[in-house]
């Protein structure tokens, strides 16, 4: 005979609904924190998406879309003295200009719309294209402000018979620019023009994005932000 209508012990009779409801409340607690880890990990990948994997080309860092940023890709190959000049088109890989930067493509020269300290830099890379490499020498590039004979950065490479067939070397810094004004770089080597040496255009980048807004108020890099 069950026990489950038993009138001398109550409890019988109690137990299972409550055992049932609790059992649906540790489901619907399960059931939230997974929506809930679903939900954060989609904010996350949003806010932070994946960043490149080591084996993908040098592209432009994940800037903010709170402030002006560019990135060139060079067009020239020949390493030679000379004014560099870029790709500056946005539909093009690797190429991103801000609606308040401006490229002079006459002069190679990227020119700012908004004031403050911006993050300066260049990647070079230099691919041998001739089985007997005979240059041998320094190959420098040089970022230069306006028309200021003095660079504020510059990339140099030791390039020669024994080096491996692709060089490459990067430089950064902070740099406080004015509304208009202008950044040109310039390569310069040892011995005039290394032909069995060539830029890598696809890899070779210029690019600049702004860190804050204000004012220098000393010549020793201190600025009010």
């Amino acid at each position: 005979m069950g026990h489950g209508s038993d009138p001398e012990n109550p409890d019988r009779v109690s137990q299972a609904p409550v055992r049932t409801c609790r059992a649906l409340d540790w489901a619907l607690v399960t059931a939230l924190l997974l929506v809930a880890g679903i939900l954060a990990t989609y904010t996350a990948l949003k806010v932070n998406p994946a960043q490149p994997s080591a084996s993908e080309p040098l592209s432009a860092p994940r800037v903010s879309s709170q402030g002006p940023y560019a990135q060139l890709v060079m067009k020239n190959a020949l390493v030679q003295n000379q004014t560099l000049r870029w790709y500056s088109d946005p539909g093009l890989s690797g190429v991103f200009l801000d609606s308040q930067m401006k490229y002079d493509a006459d002069k190679g020269e990227l020119e700012v719309g908004v004031a403050g300290l911006y993050f300066v830099y260049a990647h070079l890379k230099l691919q041998q294209v001739m089985v007997s490499a005979y240059s041998q020498g320094t190959v420098e590039v040089s970022v230069f402000r306006g028309s200021a004979s003095r660079a504020v950065l510059t990339l140099s490479l030791e390039v020669g018979p024994s080096s491996t067939s692709i060089v490459t070397t990067s430089q950064s810094s902070l740099i406080f620019l004015d509304p208009g004004e202008r950044l040109k770089l310039s390569m310069s080597t040892t011995e005039g023009d290394f032909l069995d040496w060539q830029l890598a255009p696809e890899a070779s980048t210029f690019g600049l994005f702004w860190v804050a807004g204000g004012k220098p108020i000393t010549a020793s890099g201190a600025y009010l932000l």
